[in-house]
């Protein structure tokens, strides 16, 4: 790519991005800087369908040198409000993200790209962003910015250091009502469901999170309706009151039941459906997202979620007994667990473009997306799309709709 060069080389030009005169090939004999943040395809960065030229290795930069850490700060004092992110402050902080802190790595870096990025060019995998530190000389060219990259350094998601807002709790800007929907499970078991208002999410993680996967595109989604949602996943002794047998591996009232069919969990709906009238199902990927995230769009960095569950890492393939943990803000528990949790969505890339009340189930035998595991370099939005994952189990809650089902003729 052929354009003039830009000298960056002092701090108040990086921080305020203004352009200088060209200096010619001596503008990159600057000084070296460090970006530590998400290193990733360029393709998973933008909001258009990705042309080939678009599947280039880019680095979004949430800290390192010195003038690096103030181009964040200033970013996130001016588009991070204290009160945490709606959709649409979320958005236009990756958008800023995306403007002031991604960096396009020069071709003729004399540093070799890490074996986990993959090779320039429209037919590769875009794979997953990875957590990095990438020194090198920064320079702008072509209205892009660019590092000459010397070295790669992998650091793991635990290596970054994520601004102090990120890492806050998340905090409802509304909250649900406070009588759930309680339905009677059996003569001795009832389940509480709880009503989740209407919102806007900015779903999937945004460009700064490291690790995220070409599943996790940010994208609006709006939602129109209330809703309710279990406040705990199908315990065994509830699947068995409905179904009369179980088929978890591991035997506990109180566990989550495990492995269940896709086949066997539209029939528990359907018998549930049958006793209060309304429509039961799995939550929707957007609803399980929104109601994860309690109506917010923050970023869902593991680091908050410590004590609302263990991660992947510590429970192995054995959850707790349900309720053993701390409740998110809208009182849902055990939504970070070493398990998958199973939605009503089908097996599909999210859109790039903005979509209201999203309803997608698979036909015939489609995989579902899974949520739920959180890690160490795990965020709360990982996706999978494989029903009969090899590598954790699976378990699910209902949703309830708030109008009557339709009366069958």
């Amino acid at each position: 790519m052929v354009g003039r060069l830009y000298a960056l080389g002092f701090a108040a030009g990086l921080l305020i991005g203004f352009t200088c005169p060209s200096f010619g090939q001596e503008a990159l004999a600057g000084p070296e800087l460090t970006l530590k943040g998400a290193l990733q395809c360029n393709a998973m960065c933008i909001a258009q369908e990705p042309k080939a030229e678009d599947h280039v290795i880019v680095m979004v930069a949430v800290d390192g040198s010195p003038e690096i850490a103030a181009r964040v700060k200033k970013v996130m004092d001016e588009f991070y409000p204290d009160a945490g992110l709606d959709a649409d402050a979320a958005q236009k902080l990756d958008e800023q993200f995306g403007s002031q802190l991604k960096y396009f790595i020069a071709p003729d870096s004399p540093a070799k790209m890490p074996e986990d990025m993959p090779a320039p060019g429209s037919k590769h995998y875009c794979h997953c962003a990875a957590a990095y530190a990438v020194t090198g000389i920064v320079y702008e060219k072509d209205g892009r910015k660019w590092i000459k990259a010397s070295s790669y350094q992998a650091l793991g998601l635990k290596g970054l250091n994520y601004p102090e807002k990120m890492l806050r709790p998340d905090k409802p800007f509304v909250m649900p009502d406070k009588d759930p929907l309680v339905i009677k499970v059996s003569d001795t078991l009832t389940l509480n469901c709880i009503k989740v208002p209407p919102g806007k999410l900015y779903m999937d993680e945004p460009m700064y999170v490291a690790v995220r996967y070409v599943e996790q595109v940010p994208h609006l989604v709006t939602l129109t309706k209330p809703i309710y949602i279990s406040e705990i996943p199908i315990t065994q002794e509830i699947w068995e009151a409905v179904m009369g047998a179980n088929p978890s591996k591991t035997k506990g009232a109180q566990l989550p039941v495990e492995n269940p069919s896709v086949t066997d969990i539209t029939k528990f709906c359907q018998i549930l459906s049958e006793k209060t009238g309304r429509n039961v199902r799995m939550p929707t990927a957007a609803e399980w997202e929104y109601m994860a995230r309690v109506g917010t769009s923050n970023p869902g960095l593991p680091d908050k979620y410590r004590d609302q569950g263990l991660f992947r890492e510590e429970g192995a393939k054995v959850p707790l007994s349900v309720k053993s943990k701390k409740p998110n803000a809208w009182g849902f528990y055990d939504l970070f667990t070493p398990w998958w949790e199973i939605t009503n969505d089908r097996e599909s890339y999210p859109s790039r473009k903005p979509e209201t009340d999203p309803n997608n189930p698979p036909t015939g035998k489609g995989m579902h997306v899974l949520f739920g595991i959180a890690g160490e370099n795990w965020t709360i939005t990982e996706r999978e799309f494989e029903v009969n994952s090899g590598y954790a189990s699976r378990k699910f809650r209902i949703a309830v709709e708030t109008d009557a089902a339709p009366k069958v003729p």
